[in-house]
């Protein structure tokens, strides 16, 4: 006999989500918890604060070689310093994005009609943002094999160096299968749990990531001088 949904646990929720993701927002829908999106996190979380750890001396290394060689020695010492900083951010980050991607969803599912609340966001964030799990498996060697944080596994690979540099490069590269994986999972989240037509959902969260996408890509060209 099959386990009804809403008494599946977190555990196989999070499981189910990967290749059958329309059983664990259905599950979510019946019955959530703060376990729906305090284990998910946690995980993403820790495990980003592994990909960080690993990818920091690099990312340290490219700035270094882009600074003027008499400015160098004052990174350099502060080095410890940034190794930290970029520890203690990455997991903060992931609960951040956490509570204001469930606050934006909740709204866009409310103008959508949807019948939800901020629980169920916050589980369907959760829940989407183990597929970031996957994504650092294959970047993080990519970028310590490459030694480069400039890793293109993306619309990006087919744009020449500079390309990338500017505005809609930086928009491109930003997308990747991963994202695209993201946005179908969430879209299929809202639709389930907020009771959505499924159109709709998955156009209210494209929307959503392309304007967060947008942003990070404007930030990206102006570091970058572009």
């Amino acid at each position: 006999m099959e386990t009804p949904q809403a008494e599946m646990n977190v555990v196989s929720r999070m499981v189910r989500v990967f290749y059958a993701p329309s059983e664990t927002f259905a599950a979510v829908s019946k019955q959530h918890s703060v376990a729906d999106w305090l284990v998910p996190t946690l995980i993403v979380a820790v495990v980003t604060l592994g990909s960080t750890y690993l990818t920091v001396p690099v990312y340290i290394a490219e700035t270094l070689e882009q600074v003027p060689a008499e400015q160098r020695g004052a990174m350099e010492s502060a080095e410890s310093a940034t190794l930290i900083g970029g520890l203690v951010a990455a997991p903060i980050m992931a609960f951040v994005m956490l509570f204001i991607g469930a606050a934006i969803y909740l709204l866009v599912g409310k103008l959508l009609g949807g019948l939800l609340g901020y629980g169920h966001c916050l589980a369907i964030v959760a829940y989407t943002s183990l597929i970031a799990i996957l994504q650092h498996i294959v970047k993080a060697p990519l970028v310590l094999a490459t030694e480069t944080m400039n890793v293109q596994i993306g619309l990006g690979m087919f744009l020449s160096a500079e390309a990338q540099k500017s505005f809609g490069g930086a928009l491109l590269s930003s997308i990747d299968p991963f994202v695209v994986w993201m946005v179908v999972m969430a879209g299929c989240g809202l639709s389930i749990v907020g009771q959505i037509e499924r159109s709709r959902a998955y156009a209210g969260v494209a929307a959503i990531t392309l304007i967060f996408l947008a942003i990070g890509a404007f930030f990206n060209t102006l570091s970058r001088g572009g």
